[in-house]
Parts: C-alpha cells; structure tokens; sequence
C-alpha cells in the first residue's frame, strides 16, 4: 500500500458525498468519500493510501497544459522512478513522490513500451475514488 502525508486544504460536500482536496509536496491531491469522520477538518495533516494497483503511470510528457486537461485524471502526479521490478506478466514500479514512496503495479508489455527505467521522470494518475485517508495525524 502505498502511502503519502498530506494537508487537507478544502472539503466540499452535497448531501453525504465528499470532494477533499490535499496538498502535499506542492501538489494538488483529490479524493471522494461517502463518509469522513468528524476529525477530518481543513488544516488537518492525514496519511493517504492507494493500492499498487490503482497506480497508473504516464510519461512527463502529458503534464504539457493542452494533454494534461484532455485526462479526467485530477490526480496527476510527477515522480521519480526509483526502482523497477521486471516480471513476466507483471511489474513494479517503485516512485518517489517528496519523502514518499509509491508503488504501480502495471503489465510488463505497457512497461516495455514506454521505456521506463530507473532515474527517469514520471507521472502516477491515481482516480480520485482510489485515494483514501488512511490516518488523521495528531497535531
């Protein structure tokens, strides 16, 4: 699971549906949720999640204004890929995100067509419905 230490920034709700939007490392971070417990509040530091699998990856090339607003994608995230895990089927991707460490699990044929390697410039798309608070922080 991967994990990332965020800022609550704003939280818009209509009826029991919840937009929260976070900022960590200088990025602009979104979730939705039915529910939030009464202790996420604006200025509250919390610890995100987001399963490997929920991680897809692009090349830096689509954070370009005219690309990046044509990706329904809100959380569109530069990173540095630190490790690669090659398997037959599947690999891992490990990514530095600030102090944080973020895995994407994704085929091997998508990670062969797209060259990545170890060192180079990413980005992790993660759907807002797959972001989710993990831990409020104590203050």
């Amino acid at each position: 699971m991967s994990q990332i230490v965020a800022t609550i920034g704003k939280i818009e709700s209509v009826e029991s549906l919840n937009v929260v939007t976070f900022i960590s490392n200088g990025s602009r971070l979104t979730m939705v949720s039915l529910e939030l417990g009464e202790e996420v509040s604006v200025g509250r530091n919390v610890t995100l999640s987001c399963k490997p699998t929920s991680v897809a990856l692009a090349k830096p090339e689509i954070l370009k204004k005219e690309r990046g607003e044509m990706l329904s994608y809100a959380n569109q995230i530069a990173v540095t890929v630190t490790s690669v895990t090659k398997g037959k089927l599947l690999s891992s991707v490990l990514l530095r995100f600030g102090d944080a460490i973020l895995e994407a699990l994704i085929i091997t044929a998508s990670l062969e067509q797209m060259g990545l390697e170890e060192g180079d410039a990413a980005v992790a798309l993660i759907k807002v419905s797959d972001l989710s608070i993990l831990e409020v922080l104590d203050d």
